[in-house]
């Protein structure tokens, strides 16, 4: 019967797409501006342009989804290697630092950007330019995103101090007022611990181990390596002292940025561990390092191989530091991208074993085996869901009425709303609001939902949301208060 009731339930939010709360009444400042975002749906056909306008307008709190290097955008990286006075290399596009006699001509950038056929070209692999827009031979989409971080990796972290200003200065132009990004691995090897037999031994062992338990006692015994060897330690605070070098002044009286390490699913198990380690390590040792994730295309055969094992790794690290925090990228994943039965555990996994605080994506939900069971489970454990409009139907084509935001929505799970890598998609936040409003209508009370959610969902300490809330408070009064305005003028 329980179960009767809740596929009834299920089936009954086939008819709420679009709906997520009630539209409650609204006066004053705070009514008009909800007309007048109403206005935009008055015709058959959204009017984006008011959207955008609209959006770009509104205060958005946070950005919880965010990679640093997919976040900066390629014209940015070209003057940095010019700085370096490093080159291009015009077959394969990818920079060096010589200019090399090979076959291949390499180009400095100025050279590059005034051969406009070299320089569109570049812009195309580099991020999702023109990927549509014309016929041209070109990588499946999901390659042509993940293949851009190979290209611009090499320069990524050279000005990472100019990146992060150029990014707050963008934030701050689009009235975000906290970004929370992926920035960086810790950046230890294992197997500058480790020899290549051992290596080879706990990689093997890790991967044919079946129970949390079996898990658990490898890494313990992986934890004594490290917890002997002073380097470990060593290199962790060298990083922690670098992102605080890198990171002063940042935070302002409007802005606020704190950062996630990560470890690459891509990776074998046991440099998967060292960088998960390391990167809880980081956190214990700075404010400024609010959580830990796990990154790389979620369908890369090692990854998928290697899921339920990343999963103990973080029930494993849970157990030892239950104060650092993690959001976890997972069912970032489509039908016919991968094999149908790595589509029916992924985000349920990432909740009940490494029990993510966040989640990242979560689009695989309507083929994970329990659903109904995960929607519940998420929302009873308040785990926010992290949209990525943008991402998913480029990587995934996934979009509309194919997501499940409304899924979502309708169940109650609290969203935040995200941009992902918006360097190499080429957008803002204030898009994604756009794609969110123009493609499933929630009402203006929802949508300011999700921008509060930013704050309360983020990895910052309870002090510190509140003080972004109080300020999103006075952000929306003024906006409201200007919207109401400009609703007077407007008159269609």
């Amino acid at each position: 019967m329980r179960y009767l009731k809740q596929l009834s339930l299920f089936l009954l939010l086939g008819f709420l797409v679009g709906c997520t709360t009630p539209n409650l009444p609204q006066s004053g400042n705070e009514g008009a501006t909800s007309a007048l975002y109403e206005r935009s749906f008055e015709s058959n056909v959204p009017n984006v342009a008011l959207l955008k306008l609209f959006f770009t307008q509104m205060p958005k709190g946070g950005d919880l989804h965010h990679h640093y290097s997919g976040s900066i955008y390629a014209e940015t990286y070209l003057e940095w290697v010019k700085n370096k006075h490093w080159f291009i290399d015009t077959c394969t596009y990818k920079i060096v630092k010589n200019k090399g006699n090979d076959a291949c001509k390499s180009v400095s950038v100025d050279e590059l950007i005034a051969n406009d056929t070299l320089y569109r070209k570049l812009l195309t692999l580099w991020s999702d330019k023109d990927f549509s827009n014309h016929s041209h031979d070109q990588l499946p989409p999901d390659s042509n995103f993940f293949n851009t971080f190979g290209y611009f990796s090499p320069i990524s972290d050279q000005y990472m101090d100019v990146g992060l200003n150029l990014i707050k200065e963008r934030a701050l132009s689009e009235n975000v007022s906290y970004i929370e990004s992926m920035l960086a691995r810790v950046g230890i090897n294992s197997s500058d611990f480790f020899n290549t037999d051992e290596v080879k031994m706990f990689n093997n062992e890790l991967r044919n181990a079946t129970t949390q338990q079996e898990v658990n006692a490898l890494l313990e015994r992986i934890n004594t390596v490290y917890e002997r060897n002073q380097t470990f330690s060593t290199k962790v605070q060298n990083f922690v002292t670098e992102l605080e070098r890198r990171h002063q002044g940042i935070d302002t009286e409007n802005f606020t940025m704190r950062y996630q390490t990560y470890a690459v699913r891509t990776l074998d198990p046991l440099q998967v561990y060292t960088d998960l380690l390391s990167g809880y390590k980081a956190a214990l040792s700075s404010p400024l390092v609010v959580g830990v994730n796990i990154v790389a295309p979620e369908n890369n055969t090692v990854a998928i191989n290697d899921y339920t094992l990343h999963m103990r790794m973080f029930n494993y690290l849970m157990s030892k530091y239950p104060h650092v925090l993690h959001s976890l990228h997972a069912g970032e994943l489509t039908i016919g991208m991968v094999e149908p039965k790595e589509l029916l555990f992924h985000i349920t996994q990432a909740q009940n074993i490494a029990k993510a605080e966040r989640i990242g994506h979560g689009v695989d939900l309507p083929y994970e085996k329990n659903s109904i069971v995960l929607l519940q489970n998420l929302k009873t454990n308040n785990v926010a869901i992290e949209i990525n409009l943008t991402s998913n139907e480029f990587i995934l084509g996934v979009a509309g009425k194919d997501h499940p935001y409304s899924i979502y929505a309708a169940y109650g799970v609290p969203l935040v709303i995200s941009t992902d890598d918006s360097g190499v998609s080429r957008n803002n936040l204030s898009h994604e609001y756009v794609l969110l409003a123009s493609r499933y209508h929630p009402s203006y009370q929802t949508i300011k939902t999700y921008v509060y959610n930013s704050i309360s969902y983020s990895f910052l300490t309870p002090k510190e949301k509140d003080a972004l809330k109080k300020q999103l408070d006075q952000k929306f009064l003024t906006f409201e208060k200007e919207m109401s305005e400009l609703a007077k003028i407007l008159k269609f």
